[in-house]
């Protein structure tokens, strides 16, 4: 299927964001690395969208995660446990998002190495 320029981006994006969210809600952090094989699967535009679009889309995962938890517990909870790892809570806040992106990353990229090994170096199937 032919899909313009811009759009392969855009949906690859959305298919990780969604796929993202959904686990998360597993309680499964590196289940996100499978939200980047989804994306990076159904979406063969090669390695600069795949790249982008799965760790930008792991980040809206994550944040969308964190507007559906009660806030009135979010923040208690990241103190407590930034106390007992001995940091503080922006910074573990910012460490979820980071870890968060690098999984969809790496899972994004494990999906384009699969797509371009089966397809002999060509993004899209023949």
């Amino acid at each position: 299927m032919k899909i313009g320029k811009g759009a392969g981006f855009l949906i690859s994006f959305l298919i990780i964001a969604v796929s993202g969210f959904i686990l998360l809600l597993t309680g499964i952090w590196y289940a996100v690395i499978v939200a980047g094989l989804i994306g990076a699967l159904l979406v063969r535009k090669g390695y600069a969208v795949s790249v982008l679009s799965s760790f930008v889309g792991g980040l809206v995962s994550v944040g969308i995660l964190l507007l559906t938890l009660p806030t009135t517990y979010l923040m208690p909870t990241m103190d407590e446990v930034a106390s007992i790892s001995g940091i503080g809570a922006t910074l573990l806040l910012a460490l979820m998002f980071i870890i968060t992106g690098l999984l969809a990353l790496s899972g994004s990229l494990i999906g384009t190495f699969i797509v371009y090994a089966i397809t002999g170096g060509h993004a899209s199937l023949p």
